[in-house]
């Protein structure tokens, strides 16, 4: 393998990147301007909802009970307005991120034991097989991943941050958690702009090739650099905060009610739910 890098192209990789996240957000923000149904959904509603449905999800041992959400979420992401398979990747990009390292182990025997379906190795008495058992808790896992996934999607596509945030103050959840969240989420674009920035000048200062090594302690000072400038910025804006009155309370200016739609759709989940805690309680008691 050749010791040697272009920076150029590094960079131009490193740009490419920053600006496919920037566009797949601005992109993502777009879907909660169009008039689709649950765009217009009080964002409080949207968000109880979203919680209900994946504590149901995730407290459900029934594949039948996760299919019929994942039925719903895609229901409702149709009637959104939102390409399916925009929102299928969306969906599929967490599962093996968090269900891979889990899933995989489960389905052999010295994790999940049972009925041997395929024998991997075996060694005097041991041995490593497939079972039917680890097989059937990985597909409930991998099922019950996409579809407590899936709601939250649906509540970030169809719901700009700023609602979102406004959702979780009337819902009295905690002002240090939701101020850290809106912060975060406003000031990752500005450090990604600074970063684009930075990686553009450096790259109209780069010609030809360099040593990967020679590259790595060019680049490393742009780590250092961001860092700093977080943790400055960081100062300069809670101190701009408390000059203007800032007391650790956030306030939103726009008003908030619960339309009729919002009303019924809110209905209508309280309603699915005690079905099928109801439907959940029947199965376990005939068990």
């Amino acid at each position: 393998m050749d010791a040697r890098v272009g920076m150029p192209s590094f960079i131009d990789k490193t740009l490419g990147q920053i600006s496919a996240y920037i566009s797949e957000a601005v992109y993502s923000e777009k879907f909660s301007g169009k008039k689709g149904f649950l765009q217009g959904i009080d964002a409080r509603t949207k968000l109880v909802s979203t919680i209900a449905f994946v504590l149901l999800v995730t407290t459900t041992q029934r594949i039948e009970t996760m299919l019929f959400f994942l039925f719903v979420a895609g229901a409702l992401a149709f009637a959104s307005r939102i390409p399916m398979r925009f929102f299928a990747v969306r969906v599929l990009f967490f599962v093996p991120l968090f269900t891979g390292i889990i899933v995989i182990p489960a389905v052999f025997n010295m994790v999940t034991p049972g009925q041997e379906v395929l024998r991997l190795f075996s060694f005097s008495e041991w041995n490593l097989s497939i079972t039917i058992e680890g097989i059937h808790a990985a597909i409930i896992l991998i099922v019950r991943t996409t579809v407590a996934v899936s709601f939250p999607v649906l509540l970030t596509l169809t719901t700009r941050w700023n609602e979102v945030m406004n959702a979780m103050r009337s819902l009295k959840m905690p002002g240090i958690f939701i101020l850290i969240l809106a912060m975060t989420y406003r000031y990752i674009f500005l450090f990604l702009g600074v970063l684009d920035k930075m990686l553009l000048s450096r790259k109209s200062r780069a010609t030809g090739k360099l040593k990967a090594i020679t590259a790595c302690k060019l680049y490393a000072p742009i780590v250092g650099a961001i860092f700093t400038k977080a943790y400055d910025l960081n100062e300069k804006v809670f101190l701009a905060m408390l000059a203007r009155g800032f007391n650790g309370e956030v306030k939103s200016l726009k008003p908030q009610k619960l339309s009729p739609a919002s009303l019924a759709f809110l209905a209508v989940t309280v309603s699915v739910c005690l079905v099928i805690i109801l439907t959940e309680l029947l199965f376990s008691v005939i068990k």
